[in-house]
């Protein structure tokens, strides 16, 4: 599985700059639970330590979600993840 740039710690930063509230829900296995209460959407993705590198599909349904639920532009959403680092 392929790695990005972009760590799990800057991924959820840029999140809950965009209103996204996350719990660890424990399950098995446990997940992270991403909810943005003003327009419904939510996600899961492991809970991967923060300094670990986002893997590829991870960060292609965080930017399928944002884009379907007009959360955030891609283009924005590169930006501030890009500030974020």
């Amino acid at each position: 599985m392929n790695r990005t740039d972009v760590t799990y710690g800057q991924l959820d930063k840029v999140l809950r700059s965009l209103g996204f509230t996350c719990r660890v829900v424990k399950c098995d296995p446990p997940t992270r639970l991403y909810d943005h209460k003003a327009t419904g959407a939510y996600f899961t993705i492991p809970p991967f330590p923060d300094d670990d590198c986002v893997l590829e599909h991870h960060l292609f349904k965080v930017r399928v979600m944002l884009e379907y639920s007009g959360i955030a532009d891609p283009k924005i959403f590169e930006a501030e993840l890009r500030k974020a680092g």
